[in-house]
C-alpha cells in the first residue's frame, strides 16, 4: 500500500514533454479553425464561377424592344402617307373649347382654364365637328357640372396627373351627345387652376 502512496517523481523532461503533448492539442485544434475560413471562401469563389459561368451559358440574349419596331414601321396611326394625303384610319384631333369654370369644392374657390380637344377618326371628323358646333351650349354645360363637382385634388394634378377622372367623365358625357363610338379619346391640354379667394 505504501508503493501506491507515493508518487514517482517526475523529471523535468517528461514534464515539459507533457506540456508540449497539450500545446500539441491545443495547436491542432487552432489550426482547423483557422483554416475553415479559407476554405469556406474558396468554396464560395468556386460557387460564385459556377454561377456566373452557367447565367452566361444559359442566359437569355438581349431582345430589341417592341416599342421601337412600332414607332419605325410604316402606315403608323396618325402619320401622313404619300403626297400629304391622310392614309384611312388615321385620326384628327378637333378642339371642343376653351373653359374658365369655378369649383368650391374644399372651402376655397379656385378658377380652372381649361381646354379640351377629342380624337377621332378621320372620316368621323365631319359629323364629330358639325355635332359639336351645333350642340356648343349643352357640352359646355355639362362640362362645367363636371368641374364644378370634381375634386380639387384630382383637378389639380395632386392625386391624378394625367386627369383621368376628368377625361373619363367628359368622354361619358360627349358619347352620350356625339354618339357612342365617335370620340376615341379626350384630351386636356390645359387645366390651370386659380386660387381666387385670397
Amino acid at each position: 500500500m505504501a508503493e501506491k502512496a507515493e508518487k514517482k517523481p517526475t523529471t523535468s523532461a517528461e514534464a515539459g514533454h507533457g506540456d508540449d503533448k497539450a500545446k500539441g492539442a491545443s495547436k491542432g485544434k487552432g489550426g482547423f479553425l483557422t483554416k475553415l475560413p479559407v476554405l469556406l471562401g474558396g468554396v464560395m469563389v468556386i460557387e460564385a464561377a459556377v454561377l456566373f459561368a452557367g447565367f452566361k451559358l444559359l442566359g437569355a440574349k438581349s431582345q430589341p424592344a417592341n416599342g421601337a419596331a412600332l414607332v419605325s414601321g410604316e402606315g403608323a396611326e396618325g402619320q401622313a402617307g404619300e403626297g400629304g394625303a391622310a392614309k384611312k384610319g388615321t385620326t384628327v384631333e378637333i378642339p371642343v373649347g376653351d373653359y374658365k369654370i369655378p369649383n368650391r369644392g374644399n372651402g376655397h374657390t379656385y378658377l380652372y382654364d381649361i381646354s379640351i380637344f377629342v380624337v377621332t377618326k378621320t372620316a368621323k371628323e365631319p359629323t364629330v365637328t358639325e355635332i359639336l358646333k351645333a350642340q356648343q351650349a349643352l357640352i359646355g354645360d355639362r362640362i362645367r357640372t363636371i368641374i364644378a363637382e370634381s375634386d380639387p385634388e384630382k383637378l389639380g394634378g395632386v392625386s391624378e396627373p394625367g386627369l383621368e377622372t376628368l377625361r373619363r367623365q367628359v368622354k361619358y358625357q360627349l358619347d352620350r351627345i356625339v354618339g357612342e363610338g365617335n370620340i376615341d379619346e379626350v384630351l386636356v391640354p390645359r387645366c390651370i387652376p386659380f386660387r381666387t379667394d385670397y
